[in-house]
């Protein structure tokens, strides 16, 4: 399936803003930022020095590659397992629209994914530049001149070691001769580790929430409460009856990558790398960065039955979105509260690989009676 150049141009560019701010986080990573006053007698910055029990090669490998790797696994097998039927043209239509649905989806996967990945990283770099608090180990890694502290006392009341209010020094008076690893002890805060695993863990907690329909089971309340009572009472026994909880197995599966992320949070506290209240902030920033580009690509997994990825943009709008009120937009595009449930914006037709399996499996293709009729699965498009 074609599609305009503009099109293909403005994802292109998506790609390049998402390398930019991957650039820029490991600009900021590397560079010497402000180093916050301590003192010499904070048993808080006192812990050994210790290796990372995640080093940061790990850390890249379980949140960006081992998730791109499921997206595109997790697509291509539900493109095998889908067998267009009906006659040999129709058959070959749907062939390709399996393709570009596995091309499509695995794109708008990868994009969400370094999108939340990038802006955390660099989101993170720029916080520790500009807090430069010190790690729990930083006088490990300080190696402090004992000999001259007043030469370096810029704050407190003391002047010495045994004052009753001790002073506060610069980080002049570290002795350490490696530069960088006396600035890494001046960047406990946020904790990268938290936030940059934790973007991509609860990403892809989300994307296989999505890809399996896996959600609580919810009643629209926007539509059961009106009509009669006796209406009512029909349209709730009728939910219940189709409604029901996904397999625990496949709950588990899901948030594994949640308890990934924990681990790799509660090893920073391990390691003396960072105090709580620091992991707490970086996995706050990876959640909120996570959840927000995923949401930009996808739709919300409770509502989505195995739909996944939204459409492509409309050519008119590749390289501006549309704003003001215009009365062909949906109620969702215009702000305006919708009385229907999230997908009222969709065409009356829903895409082929809206349905799911028995067990809350999507099958990307056509369903039986779509395929008789010859008709080809389409996206959902920005107009």
């Amino acid at each position: 399936m074609a599609r305009p150049v503009r099109v293909v141009v403005s994802y292109l560019l998506d790609w390049v803003v998402v390398i930019c701010f991957a650039a820029a986080g490991g600009i900021l990573t590397y560079i010497s930022g402000f180093h916050r006053p301590f003192s010499l007698t904070n048993d808080d910055f006192a812990y050994p020095l210790k290796d990372n029990i995640v080093s940061l090669p790990i850390v890249a490998i379980i949140s960006l590659v081992a998730p791109a790797a499921i997206i595109a696994a997790a697509n291509l097998s539900a493109a095998v397992l889908t067998k267009p039927s009906g006659p040999r043209r129709a058959a070959r239509a749907g062939l390709r629209d399996v393709i570009f649905a596995v091309a499509w989806e695995t794109h708008a996967g990868w994009l969400g994914l370094c999108t939340g990945l990038a802006v955390t990283l660099f989101v993170t770099a720029g916080l520790k530049d500009m807090v430069g608090k010190p790690r729990p180990d930083m006088l490990a890694r300080c190696q402090p001149d004992l000999t001259n502290i007043n030469r370096y006392v810029v704050g407190g009341f003391g002047m010495n070691l045994d004052s009753e209010a001790p002073p506060f020094v610069t980080s002049a008076i570290c002795q350490q001769p490696d530069t960088r690893l006396l600035d890494d002890g001046f960047a406990a805060f946020p904790s990268g580790h938290s936030s940059f695993n934790s973007a991509g863990m609860v990403y892809l907690t989300l994307w296989l929430c999505s890809r399996w329909s896996i959600a609580i089971p919810f009643l629209d309340y926007s539509t059961a409460y009106r009509g009669t009572t006796q209406k009512r009472k029909h349209t709730m026994v009728r939910v219940q009856a189709v409604k029901a909880a996904p397999p625990l197995w496949q709950v588990a599966l899901a948030f594994t990558p949640i308890f990934v992320a924990l681990f790799v949070c509660a090893s920073r506290y391990a390691d003396f790398h960072h105090a709580g209240f620091d992991i707490i902030a970086g996995a706050a920033i990876g959640t909120v960065f996570g959840w927000t580009s995923f949401r930009l690509y996808h739709l919300p997994f409770r509502r989505s039955k195995g739909l996944l990825a939204w459409g492509p943009r409309a050519e008119q709008h590749a390289f501006l979105a549309r704003s003001g009120y215009d009365d062909n937009l949906s109620d969702e595009e215009q702000g305006r509260q919708s009385m229907g449930t999230e997908l009222d914006h969709l065409t009356t037709n829903p895409p082929a690989r809206v349905h799911t399996g028995g067990f809350h499996q999507p099958r990307m293709g056509n369903s039986s009676e779509e395929s008789q009729h010859g008709k080809t699965a389409c996206y959902p498009q920005r107009v």
